[in-house]
């Protein structure tokens, strides 16, 4: 009575409510760490934002400052022509005009003392028209300063075209003002700026001046002339005396009132802020797709998960109900529960183990789980103390007798060597000279996946009984639920370590397994490389093709990345169009021949789709593991290897190369 008590104390332990509990548990765990995971997302993408909007910041900075300086320049040589020898001029400003684009000057002209037009390049005998209420007038005139000064843009008189002008004031021999020498900028020279930069649908560039006045403005790759001689507001940041030259801040566009995310600078020589803003809501617009997409993909596996896990509560309830009222004394309970009690082993194992002790339970030599199919039983695992031929995957044409209808009603079956359900012991006798067979069927859901039986090669000596007969039935669905589990668990697994798009790992998934790759390769002082690989122009294949062909795009270019990978590398899609590979065991030269296996692979190769063919080519940053480097700086030394080989032109692979190199 004591172990009869301990037996049903141990099976209180194992009860439908904590099974129950269990699957809610999975299911809590399961949405947290996606909204982990799409927090982490959301600030990679922020900050990628950030940092890219920063970088063209920089290079449009250079080349406004460039620009300026250029002109200062041409300014100071055309103002000592025109002091020393003006019938030198005219052939000087020919000079400069065919030294630069003929989208960058409007017009080179000189202001006399009075204010009147005494020359311009585009009508040398054009009447003196009065420029003497101009503000870059009126600055040089009422000051002694010689300095370069930059108007608001005007509409020239002349011209009759919108300009930005640089000016520098005339000071003859004799130290009197005689004048001011005029540079018109065309601001749509900015344009080809522009259209060299890729800032996503509705990004835009701005040059603005101290004063808040917009000189020139870019968006969606061409210039917005609307937006010449706005005035912003006196609260953005880069307006302030006392605020930082360089920084970021959100908010509604004064010119088209979007919400943009604005990275800006303020220039050291001139009093100038260059702006570069994404729009906000295209900034996260892929993030928010994918984030719906694994919103329902959860909610798929959170009901599956709860069907499976009532599902199993259920069955284990009515096991527990039916054991408690037939089995209670009976060694099949044992024999059960230590079945259903196996932890930790794969569901091969513990279907062996299942066998082996039913066998023993039965008192006969041999038990099979399979699956049945048209014709057929495939072997899924088998246990035999005589009979070893059988194997898992053995494909045996079932009987001539065999009747699908004898498993369909989920009952147990029981058959005699020469009786008429001979047949449904599923074995014929070229394959096992059995004298009896007992088996249920295997239902994995409403499906019927195939059948357990146990067989014996000797006469039976006694008749199996409702206990054998409910012991078989238990083991059958234990089977089903165990399979039905397994499936459910490497869905999940699946679902929380592989992009869904790809077939590549997760970006989590890689984090996590990168440090452990990485402190095995300092540990035993061999090589690793990182290789980060983008999509060249990857959103022009979105806008020309269509999502549904960008999608195709990222699954062939992850098979041609797995075709070329060995099976101890590491391949993830970190997001976007964004991928990694970690390379355990290898060099930075010989990572380099597979990336440059990999971009020839890609260039070469088209993916056809609905929309038509696409075409695409990669770009790619190698890095070599140092000593004591984390993931943090040999990542960042890879995207710089990257950026560099995107700022170079695409289509090509780049290494970050260093000294003290682990392996080297």
């Amino acid at each position: 009575m004591a172990v009869q008590s301990r037996s049903l104390e141990s099976h209180r332990k194992i009860n439908p409510v904590a099974i129950l509990a269990l699957t809610g548990i999975l299911i809590a765990a399961l949405w947290s760490a996606l909204i982990f995971e799409q927090g982490r997302n959301y600030e990679d993408v922020s900050r990628h934002s950030w940092n890219d909007a920063g970088s063209v910041a920089r290079t449009f900075e250079e080349h406004v400052a460039r620009t300026f300086n250029n002109i200062d320049a041409v300014l100071l040589v055309l103002r000592q022509a025109w002091v020393d020898d003006r019938s030198k001029f005219e052939t000087k400003v020919r000079i400069m005009q065919a030294a630069y684009d003929d989208s960058l000057l409007v017009q080179i002209a000189v202001i006399d003392a009075n204010g009147k037009l005494a020359y311009s390049n585009l009508d040398p005998d054009a009447a003196p028209v009065d420029l003497s209420d101009r503000e870059h007038f009126r600055v040089h005139r009422d000051r002694s300063a010689d300095e370069l000064h930059i108007s608001k843009p005007v509409k020239g008189r002349v011209s009759g075209r919108y300009s930005i002008q640089l000016t520098r004031p005339i000071w003859l021999h004799d130290d009197r003002f005689g004048g001011v020498l005029v540079i018109s900028l065309n601001p749509s020279y900015f344009s080809g700026f522009f259209g060299s930069l890729d800032l996503d649908d509705g990004g835009s560039v701005a040059l603005i001046g101290l004063d808040g006045v917009v000189r020139a403005r870019g968006i969606n790759l061409k210039l917005d002339e609307s937006a010449i001689g706005k005035v912003v507001p006196g609260d953005r940041p880069f307006m302030k005396a006392n605020s930082a030259d360089v920084g970021t801040f959100e908010a509604a566009s004064v010119i088209d009132g979007v919400k943009r995310r604005i990275s800006y600078r303020r220039m050291n020589e001139y009093p100038m802020v260059v702006t570069v803003t994404k729009v906000t809501e295209a900034v996260f617009a892929e993030h928010n797709e994918l984030w719906l997409h694994y919103k329902w993909g959860a909610a798929a596996v959170s009901v599956l998960l709860l069907a499976a896990g009532t599902w199993l509560a259920r069955a284990v309830r009515l096991q527990y109900q039916l054991k408690a009222h037939l089995l209670v004394a009976n060694d099949s309970l044992r024999t059960l529960n230590t079945i259903a009690i196996q932890a930790g082993a794969e569901l091969g194992d513990k279907f062996y183990k299942a066998l082996e002790l039913g066998c023993k339970h039965l008192g006969v030599e041999m038990g099979v789980v399979g699956a049945l199919h048209d014709n057929a039983y495939v072997v899924d695992k088998c246990y035999s103390a005589v009979f070893t031929d059988l194997k898992e995957g053995d494909e045996l044409e079932l009987p001539a007798h065999y009747s699908r209808d004898m498993f369909n009603s989920r009952d147990v079956v029981i058959a005699r060597r020469d009786s008429q359900s001979h047949g449904a012991s599923l074995l014929s006798s070229a394959v096992l000279e059995h004298e009896c067979f007992i088996g249920t069927s295997i239902w994995v859901g409403d499906t019927l996946y195939g059948a357990l039986g146990f067989y014996s090669t000797k006469p039976y000596a006694q008749e199996f009984d409702d206990s054998d007969r409910e012991f078989v039935r238990l083991l059958g669905r234990w089977v089903g639920s165990s399979i039905t589990e397994d499936r459910a668990v490497k869905k999940l697994t699946a679902l929380a370590t592989t992009d869904s798009l790809t077939g590549a790992k997760s970006r989590g998934y890689f984090t996590a397994a990168v440090d452990d790759e990485i402190n095995r390769a300092h540990r035993y002082r061999r090589p690793l490389s990182l290789i980060l690989v983008d999509l060249d122009y990857f959103k022009h294949v979105n806008d020309l093709f269509g999502h549904h062909a960008g999608d195709e795009t990222l699954r062939h270019f992850s098979g041609v990345v797995q075709g070329l990978l060995r099976t101890t590398d590491l391949f993830a899609r970190l997001g976007g169009e964004e991928f990694a590979i970690l390379m355990p065991e290898t060099q930075e030269h010989e990572a380099t021949i597979v990336a440059e296996r990999l971009r020839i692979s890609v260039s070469n190769s088209k993916i056809e789709t609905p929309s038509g063919d696409v075409q695409i080519t990669i770009s790619a940053g190698i890095a070599q593991l140092k000593t004591g480097e984390d993931f943090k700086t040999i990542y960042n030394r890879a995207d710089s290897a990257l950026y560099k080989a995107k700022s170079l032109g695409r289509n090509r692979v780049e290494l970050a190369g260093s000294s003290s190199m682990i392996g080297v």
